[in-house]
C-alpha cells in the first residue's frame, strides 16, 4: 500500500509523475474499502463498517496534508461521489431501522393489548 509518508512518494513527484501512480493506488484502494463497507452495511455487521470506514478517513486525512497541487481534481470528484454513495446506503439503514422500530412497536402494542 502507497502511502502519502512513503518515502518513494517524493521520488515519483521528482521524476515528473506527480504522483499520479500514488494517485491511482489511492484511488484502488479507496474503492476496495467503498465496496467492503457496503458489503458490511448490506450485511448489518456495523462494527465492521465502522473499522472500515476509520480507515478511509486515514487516507482522508493523509490526502488534506498533501500539497493540493499534486491530486487530480477527478479524485475530488470520486472521493465526492463514494462520499454520496455511502450516505445513501446510511440513509437507507436509518429507514430500515426507523420501519423496524415501528413494527416492533406495533408488536408489542399488540401483545400488551393480547395479555389484557
Amino acid at each position: 500500500m502507497l502511502h502519502p509518508n512513503d518515502e518513494s512518494a517524493p521520488d515519483k513527484i521528482k521524476d515528473g509523475v506527480k504522483g499520479n501512480e500514488w494517485i491511482v493506488e489511492m484511488r484502488l484502494q479507496f474503492q476496495e474499502l467503498n465496496h467492503h463497507i457496503a458489503s458490511a452495511l448490506a450485511d448489518k455487521n456495523f462494527t465492521r463498517a465502522i473499522e472500515l470506514d476509520t480507515a478511509r478517513q486515514d487516507i482522508l486525512k493523509d490526502l488534506c496534508l498533501m500539497d493540493p497541487a499534486l491530486i487530480d481534481e477527478g479524485f475530488f470528484t470520486f472521493i465526492e461521489h463514494c462520499a454520496r454513495e455511502n450516505t445513501s446506503l446510511i440513509s437507507q439503514i436509518e429507514n430500515d431501522m426507523e420501519d423496524l422500530t415501528t413494527r416492533s412497536g406495533k408488536q408489542m402494542r399488540m401483545q400488551v393489548a393480547y395479555s389484557r
